[in-house]
């Protein structure tokens, strides 16, 4: 575990392509290991670009019915936030374009029953209703970016928790698959570095895995990660 840097990312941000790609030409590793499950990865594979059209025919229906234009539409944090969701992260195409380049090992991790779950929610998200109304909440309603990882940080630092909402989970039932996904994606990661045995390994991942202090152990408490081994995207090392 020593070898492991464990980098947590805000999944919306926009600079977050070019920002892993330059982390990782900085670290330079020989393993990079992402947050996506298989079940997600091959979904997206066959499904995104379907997707991406079932999305543009009902925003043209919802942006029409509220007398918008479909480029104001398109421009609406919350249907900018689903069209990332469709398609591969940026922490995988940026580790994909590196591995290919370096010839590290990429290894991809995540709990597909989670992912399941989560992906089972896009036919409700994607209804001409339910996007209506999110053209219908303020353009400001997420929280920037840029605040987002000063939450994270003090999160991390175990200072602080995070806003309601700045976690994906909201029952008992996500509660206990969230920790579910925790514990499987710990026993793969260190099958993983079991295996490869690697100089220098990155795990690239949302920056609520990193995070101490909560109702269950979260990736990084299992692991027993230091905080000198936590890395956020947009300022380095804690």
């Amino acid at each position: 575990m020593a070898r492991l840097t464990l980098v947590g990312t805000v999944h919306g941000d926009h600079q977050g392509f070019a920002r892993t790609a330059c982390l990782l030409r900085l670290l330079q590793p020989d393993l990079v290991i992402v947050e996506l499950s298989p079940y997600a990865k091959a979904f997206r594979d066959s499904n995104q670009i379907s997707l991406q059209r079932t999305l543009n025919r009902n925003l043209r229906a919802a942006a029409s019915g509220c007398g918008l234009p479909f480029g104001r539409a398109l421009a609406h944090p919350e249907i900018k936030a689903i069209r990332r969701q469709l398609v591969l992260p940026f922490e995988y195409r940026a580790a994909r374009r590196f591995s290919q380049a370096s010839g590290s090992n990429l290894s991809l991790v995540d709990y597909s029953p989670f992912s399941r779950k989560m992906i089972n929610m896009w036919p409700e998200m994607l209804t001409s209703g339910n996007l209506a109304f999110l053209l219908s909440l303020p353009r400001c309603v997420r929280p920037s970016v840029a605040k987002t990882y000063d939450w994270a940080a003090e999160t991390i630092r175990g200072k602080g928790h995070s806003p309601a909402g700045m976690v994906e989970r909201a029952d008992a039932e996500a509660d206990l698959i969230w920790e579910q996904r925790e514990c499987r994606m710990a026993h793969l990661i260190r099958s993983i570095l079991h295996c490869t045995h690697p100089l220098r390994a990155v795990h690239l991942g949302g920056w609520q895995h990193l995070a101490v202090g909560g109702s269950f152990p979260s990736l990084r408490e299992i692991l027993g990660i230091e905080l000198g081994q936590c890395y956020l995207l947009d300022r380095g090392f804690l």
